[in-house]
């Protein structure tokens, strides 16, 4: 309950993403799935409603960079991103604050589906929220340049280091799974963390709507500029 309590934003973004499953657990057994089935693997046929496809984006159909976000393939694609969601959000929750937070998990999350959508297959498709947890690790990361702490010599940045290493690793060498995404939401995610930070000099950080409008502007013009390259 304590973490509850400090984590809502966390938390909150957790309970989203089981209860969007659960969701569509629900649309596959009403469509005749078996449940058990459903509950291992979530139906395409459903998750195409709302997953990341740019040639339904190149259609008009921008809003499915949000929902891809809140989408798993499986049971096991949403127990990993969300452990790795609880352990990543505890420290930057608490860093960054509730409403940089999560300005920071949805930019990041934005920034994995453009660049999906300028480097992954155009046929293809891509749900899930690794492009924003990868951001939130990225925002840590850019916290830690912007501070001065940026060093292999401090334990927690060695440990997030491999742990990028690890996950970019085992993002290649697995079929299905866009390491664009994760790598835009990385860089989106480093690009926030150190706008949003106070830097050595100073304890007193920008107003929190300047790194958003910057951010937020920038993937703007990516998306239009996708448009006009289409």
């Amino acid at each position: 309950m304590r973490d509850l309590a400090r984590l809502p934003v966390t938390f909150s973004l957790i309970l989203a993403c089981v209860l969007v499953y659960a969701g569509v657990m629900a649309v596959g057994v009403a469509s005749g799935i078996p449940w058990n089935v459903v509950f291992v693997t979530q139906p395409p046929e459903i998750l195409i409603k709302g997953s990341l496809a740019p040639a339904l984006v190149a259609q008009g159909q921008v809003w499915r960079l949000v929902t891809s976000m809140f989408l798993h393939s499986g049971l096991t694609h949403l127990a990993l991103n969300m452990i790795s969601l609880y352990f990543l959000g505890y420290f930057a929750e608490l860093t960054f604050g509730r409403g940089r937070f999560l300005a920071l998990y949805v930019l990041s999350g934005l920034s994995g589906g453009i660049a999906y959508l300028y480097f992954g297959g155009f046929d293809g498709s891509a749900v899930g929220a690794s492009g924003a947890i990868f951001g939130i690790l990225g925002g840590v990361l850019g916290f830690a340049a912007r501070r001065g702490s940026f060093s292999w010599q401090n334990p927690v940045i060695r440990q997030l280091l491999l742990l990028l290493a690890f996950n970019l690793l085992v993002g290649a060498s697995i079929p299905n799974i866009s390491i664009t995404a994760h790598v835009g939401g990385l860089v989106g995610g480093a690009a926030f963390g150190w706008l949003a930070t106070p830097t050595i000099y100073s304890e007193k950080g920008p107003h929190a709507g300047i790194p958003v409008a910057i951010l937020l502007g920038l993937e703007a013009l990516l998306l239009a500029a996708w448009f006009v390259l289409l």
